[in-house]
C-alpha cells in the first residue's frame, strides 16, 4: 500500500510536484518533437538544395554542350562555304581556259585553212582542173579534221555546261 501523507500541505505539495513533473516531462517531449521536426525540415531543405544544385549543374553542362555543337556547326558551314567558293573559282577558271584554248585553236586552224586556201588557189592557177579536184579533196579533208579537232576541244566545255545546266535544273542542291 501506498503511504498517505499525514498532513494536507504535504499531500498538496506532493500533488503539485507530480503535476509539475508531468508538465515538465510533457514540455520536454514537445521540445524534443519540435527539434526532431525542425531537423527533418532542415534536412529536407538541404536535400532539395542539393537536388537543385545538381539540376543547375546538369543544365549548365547541357547548355555548354549545345553552344559547342552550334559553334562547331557554324565552323563546318563556314568551311563548306569556303570550299564551295574555291571549287566554283576553279571550275570557272577551267572553263575560261578551255574557251580561250578553243578560240586559239580555232584561230590557228583558220589561219592554216586560209594559208592552204591561198596555196590551193595558186596551185589551181598552175594546174587548173587536176589541182581544183585536189584542192577540193584537201579542203574537205582539212575541214573534217578541223571540225573533229574543234569537237574534241569543245568536249570538256560541253560536259561542264551540261553539268551546270543539270545543277541549275536540280535547284542548285547537287551533290
Amino acid at each position: 500500500m501506498t503511504e498517505r501523507p499525514q498532513n494536507p500541505a504535504e499531500a498538496g505539495l506532493r500533488a503539485w510536484g507530480d503535476a509539475m513533473g508531468g508538465a515538465v516531462a510533457a514540455q520536454q517531449r514537445s521540445v524534443g518533437l519540435a527539434q526532431d521536426w525542425a531537423e527533418s525540415v532542415i534536412e529536407t531543405y538541404k536535400s532539395q538544395a542539393e537536388s537543385y544544385r545538381a539540376l543547375t549543374d546538369a543544365m549548365r553542362s547541357s547548355l555548354m554542350a549545345l553552344e559547342s555543337t552550334l559553334k562547331s556547326q557554324e565552323e563546318t558551314n563556314r568551311a563548306l562555304r569556303e570550299s564551295l567558293e574555291a571549287y566554283r573559282g576553279v571550275v570557272e577558271s577551267a572553263s575560261e581556259t578551255q574557251e580561250r584554248n578553243v578560240r586559239l585553236a580555232q584561230g590557228y586552224f583558220d589561219n592554216i585553212v586560209k594559208t592552204l586556201q591561198g596555196q590551193l588557189e595558186s596551185s589551181r592557177a598552175l594546174l587548173l582542173e587536176p589541182a581544183a579536184r585536189q584542192q577540193e579533196f584537201f579542203q574537205n579533208a582539212t575541214q573534217e579534221w578541223l571540225d573533229a579537232y574543234v569537237r574534241l576541244l569543245n568536249a570538256p566545255l560541253d560536259l561542264y555546261r551540261a553539268g551546270t545546266e543539270r545543277a541549275a535544273r536540280g535547284g542548285g542542291g547537287g551533290t
